[in-house]
């Protein structure tokens, strides 16, 4: 589903190991990132549940390119995001960087995950 299509996206691309100056093996010490995609549009679809959106919040800081991300839960069938999936989400923003639009229409939070969705947002340098 969802969360295993991400985790193949989470892993470099053909083109980020040929960004790799000859003589760097930095990539086999270093996490694996994908630092081309840029967008991430999993959301609107029926089968996105809270449970699958948390798992890709812990996924997604492997993509630092992202400049946009959206997450939102079907219309008219709303997704719940955990305090931990929340969190997880909270922790992956400072590592995307290039992040400038994070859509999370239709998911409900809990208080405490909330505020830090809230936190990481206002905290980041690019997200509007």
């Amino acid at each position: 589903g969802i969360v295993s299509l991400v985790q193949t996206l989470c892993q470099p691309s053909s083109l980020d190991t040929e960004q790799i100056p000859p003589g760097d093996n930095s990539l086999t010490t270093a996490p694996h990132f994908n630092i081309t995609l840029q967008e991430l549009h999993i959301g609107w679809n029926r089968g996105v549940t809270g449970v699958g959106l948390g798992r890709v919040a812990q996924l997604i800081s492997a993509l630092p390119a992202l400049t946009r991300l959206s997450m939102s839960a079907y219309l008219g069938t709303p997704a719940h995001l955990s305090d931990t999936a929340a969190m997880a989400l909270a922790e992956a923003l400072p590592r995307l960087p290039a992040l400038d639009q994070l859509d999370l229409l239709f998911i409900s939070m809990e208080p405490a995950g909330f505020q830090a969705v809230m936190q990481a947002a206002e905290e980041h340098p690019t997200l509007e």
